[in-house]
């Protein structure tokens, strides 16, 4: 990080951004087709880099840092000792992935908010992005203001985890609805054009992957609200819109003029490298896909091998750090918002769960997630899923971390037949070819394993929580940042009641397994 320390601001900074409105809006949103002086798409795109960050620090500060809780990526810098490996991290560093969002989303939000009268499709694409944003917010704070929250008034009432993840796929359903039918309406007009920096303003695409989107909430909260959740998994899956069904449909964000985050902080900050847990699961599959996803070791004697870092080391150097295996990007690399294999492996689930989510079977929906993802890669995957034995997942002594590790509790790659339970080994390893396809997404790798406890990962070297956190499961949820409990106290109180238990990092949201 180039001496990077977020100034968390508080209510005055949030007005300002949320000021301002372009006065021509309104005939945007309501005629498409005339020429203006003024792009309101602009205000979109500053929007639309929020649902994977791009900016360089706040990357680091959210894919990176916190991201590491799903076993991906590992930042290979300490710092002044307080990390998010290490449980222990700072008020500010807490802070961030609850602030950042906020500022971003809803300066302009608002400016859309006001000039569409909350109608049409500039508004419900605000929407829609506030929704795939605010849903990393939610997953790792749990209650949070989002249905409540105005020009000039951040500091609300929060909504329950069952209100705010109820809000989030009522927006997405509804930027599925009016994009698609815009698309349709308008023969494929697309008002965001060069402004979008994922579907180049495809509304259809952007449909598909609202669709996507929903889907993967409504497995997000399947034990949690299991009527909300099948309901919104059949809807999603039965609109005419469709689905991210295909490596074409992809959703991939450009980083336009910026460097690709991941390759600037691994290659030229030397702040990142690869996590054990992905590296050492491949490894034992001899996963075709390891070479697109990770550089090989310089580490003596380990040359030419793939070898992660293990996270929470609090006492190395960083130097000695540099020769682990580094996530495998260009500068110019896009970045993964949402792929096909996931939607595969979240309907293989959903068909585990007797829900009506595509035609096809869990083995076959299954099979399609590996083939989908290999694909993407350019890699084979025929011998891949043929793999009938459960491998020991482990992590050498000879590295410069000497920290060895097992893990006994893995899956074979190929399916079982006579296995159509959510308490079997299929159901494992829908959950662990998921997390291997959906690399480098770690915010979503941290949420499926609290939710489903799988893949089993390596604890961390050294716990720093003062015995709050449990080294096995990990960190469960960030506390609520500092800015909230001194500036928004009684509501912010309030809302920690619906956790069922403290407001504490050991404490399981609503739709986690609790053992």
């Amino acid at each position: 990080m180039k001496k990077y320390l977020l100034n968390i601001t508080t209510g005055a900074a949030l007005l300002l951004l949320a000021g301002g409105c372009t006065s021509k809006f309104e005939e945007y949103n309501t005629n498409q087709y005339q020429i203006h002086e003024a792009d309101p798409a602009t205000l979109m795109k500053n929007m639309i880099e929020t649902i994977v960050n791009i900016q360089q620090n706040d990357s680091q500060m959210q894919e990176q840092m916190v991201g590491q809780y799903g076993g991906y990526l590992c930042p290979s810098n300490t710092w002044s000792g307080t990390n998010f490996g290490t449980y222990n991290p700072s008020d500010a560093w807490n802070a961030n992935p609850w602030n950042t969002p906020f500022e971003k989303i809803y300066g302009n939000f608002f400016q859309v908010q006001e000039a569409t009268n909350s109608t049409g499709h500039y508004y419900a694409f605000a929407r829609m992005v506030r929704a795939i944003t605010m849903l990393r917010v939610a997953d790792t704070y749990g209650p949070m203001p989002y249905s409540q929250v105005q020009k000039g008034n951040f500091y609300v009432a929060y909504d329950t985890q069952e209100e705010v993840y109820k809000a989030i796929l009522d927006d997405l359903a509804n930027a599925a609805d009016v994009l698609y039918n815009y698309h349709v309406d308008t023969n494929g007009n697309a008002p965001l054009g060069s402004n979008d920096p994922v579907y180049n303003g495809n509304y259809a695409s952007w449909a598909k992957l609202a669709n996507s989107m929903r889907l993967r909430v409504a497995m997000r909260i399947s034990s949690f609200l299991p009527d909300v959740a099948q309901q919104n998994a059949e809807a999603a899956t039965s609109h005419p819109a469709g689905l991210i069904e295909t490596n074409a449909d992809n959703a991939m964000m450009s980083c336009g003029t910026q460097t690709n985050p991941y390759q600037l902080a691994a290659v030229s900050w030397g702040d990142l490298r690869v996590n054990a847990n992905i590296v050492d699961y491949m490894n034992a599959y001899n996963d075709p896909r390891r070479s697109k996803y990770f550089t090989t070791s310089t580490i003596a004697n380990m040359e030419g091998q793939y070898v992660g870092m293990r996270t929470g080391d609090s006492d190395f150097d960083k130097n000695a750090a540099s020769g682990f295996s580094m996530p495998n990007y260009t500068a110019t690399d896009k970045m993964l918002v949402f792929c096909a294999a996931e939607t595969s492996f979240l309907r293989a689930e959903g068909k585990l769960r007797g829900w009506n989510v595509g035609s096809k079977s869990a083995k076959e929906y299954y099979e399609e997630g590996i083939e989908n993802s290999m694909s993407q890669y350019s890699v084979s995957g025929s011998e891949y899923m043929e793999i009938n034995q459960a491998p020991a997942v482990s992590h050498a002594k000879d590295d410069v971390q000497k920290a060895p590790a097992t893990i006994s509790n893995t899956v074979s790659v190929k399916w079982d037949d006579s296995d159509n339970t959510l308490t079997g080994k299929n159901f494992q390893r829908i959950i662990t070819q998921k997390w291997i396809a959906n690399y480098p997404l770690g915010f979503e790798a941290w949420a499926e394993y609290r939710r489903t406890g799988y893949p089993e990962l390596y604890p961390c070297i050294d716990n720093l929580s003062n015995g709050v956190i449990n080294s096995q499961r990990g960190m469960r949820r960030l506390k609520y940042p500092y800015t909230e409990t001194t500036n928004n106290q009684a509501n912010c109180s309030a809302g920690a009641t619906d956790l069922n238990g403290s407001d504490s990092p050991a404490t399981d949201l609503k739709w986690a397994k609790k053992n």
